[in-house]
C-alpha cells in the first residue's frame, strides 16, 4: 500500500513539474515572438536618431523629431512647451506611434519615439519583456529628456505610461490607449489569443509562475489599478469598445480611481485603431491644451 501511494505521489509530482515546466516554455516563446515591427518613418520636422541607455546595460533606439516650426528655435520651443514621448505596444516599435505623433508634432510638439528593449533594433532581453520592463525604458527615457514630458503609451506601453507618470515632476500629463488594468489579473487576456482553448488549462500554471517572478516586486510596480489613486496629473484614457483584447469596462473602473482622469470609449475603437478614428486628432490635442493650461 506504502509503495503504491510514493508511486502515485512520484507520478503528481512529474505531472505538476512537467506541466510548470510547458508553462515556462510557452511563457518563454510568447515572451520573445510574435514581433511585428511597423517600417514608418516621421515625414515631417527634423529626425535627430539617438541611443538611450536603459537598465541592465541595455539601449533603446530613439528618434526626437522637432517639429518644422520650431526648428529656427529648438531650444525655446522645448522648454516652453513638454516634449511628448511615444510608446508602443507588445511586438511592435517605434514607427508603430509615427501616426501618433505627427498629430502632435503638426502642434508644435516635439515628439520622442522608443522602442522598447527586445524591439525594434533596441538591444535584446534574453528572457523577454514584461511591464515592467517597458516602464522601466519608460523612465529611462524621461530622465535621459531631463525636461517637461507628456506621456502617449499603447496597450502594454499605455500601462507603462500610467506606472511612469507616478510620482514624477517631468510628467505633465498622461494619454493611455487600450492599457491593461490590473496585473496579472489581465494576464489571460494577454495569452487568450495564442493560447485559445488552452487557456482556461495554461494560465493557472502561467499566473502562479508570473506571481512568483514578480513577488520581488511591489504591486505599484506592475499593476496600473494599484498605482492608479496616485497618478496627480491630467490623464487620458482611451479604450475602444470594440477591443477583443482588453474589455474596454475595465478602463471604465481604472478612470473612476484617478483624480484627473478623462474616458473616451469609442464605438468603433477596436485594440489598434484609434489614430485613424475622425475624432481621436481633437480628441488627445483638447486634452492636452485644456491640461496644460496655466
Amino acid at each position: 500500500m506504502v509503495e503504491i501511494l510514493l508511486q502515485l505521489s512520484l507520478v503528481m509530482i512529474s505531472l505538476i513539474l512537467g506541466y510548470l515546466i510547458l508553462c515556462i516554455v510557452i511563457m518563454f516563446i510568447l515572451a520573445k515572438l510574435p514581433r511585428d515591427p511597423v517600417p514608418d518613418i516621421p515625414d515631417w520636422g527634423r529626425i535627430e536618431e539617438y541611443s538611450i541607455p536603459t537598465v541592465n546595460n541595455k539601449k533603446l533606439e530613439c528618434w526626437v523629431v522637432v517639429p518644422s516650426e520650431n526648428l529656427d528655435n529648438k531650444e525655446e520651443s522645448e522648454d516652453s512647451k513638454p516634449a511628448v514621448i511615444l510608446l508602443h505596444g507588445w511586438g511592435r516599435n517605434r514607427g508603430r506611434m509615427v501616426a501618433r505623433a505627427k498629430i502632435f508634432g503638426e502642434k508644435g510638439y516635439t515628439t520622442i519615439l522608443i522602442s522598447a528593449r527586445d524591439h525594434g533594433n533596441s538591444d535584446k532581453e534574453f528572457f523577454g519583456m514584461s511591464i515592467i520592463r517597458f516602464t522601466q525604458d519608460l523612465k529611462a527615457t524621461i530622465s535621459w529628456w531631463s525636461k517637461q514630458v507628456i506621456l502617449c503609451g499603447h496597450s502594454i506601453g499605455g500601462g507603462a505610461a500610467l506606472l511612469a507618470g507616478v510620482k514624477n515632476s517631468q510628467v505633465k500629463a498622461i494619454i493611455a490607449e487600450s492599457p491593461p488594468y490590473a496585473f496579472p489579473f489581465s494576464l489571460r487576456f494577454v495569452y487568450k489569443p495564442a493560447l485559445r482553448i488552452l487557456t482556461p488549462v495554461l494560465m493557472p500554471g502561467i499566473s502562479f509562475i508570473t506571481r512568483r517572478i514578480f513577488r520581488r516586486f511591489k504591486r505599484g510596480d506592475y499593476s496600473p489599478l494599484d498605482v492608479a489613486p496616485q497618478i496627480s496629473v491630467p490623464t487620458l484614457i482611451i479604450h475602444g469598445k470594440q477591443d477583443i483584447i482588453f474589455p474596454y469596462t475595465y478602463s471604465k473602473e481604472l478612470s473612476t480611481t484617478i483624480k484627473h482622469a478623462q474616458l473616451w470609449t469609442p464605438e468603433e475603437g477596436t485594440h489598434f485603431n484609434h489614430e485613424y478614428l475622425p475624432e481621436y486628432k481633437h480628441t488627445v490635442l483638447d486634452f492636452l491644451s485644456n491640461s496644460l493650461q496655466g
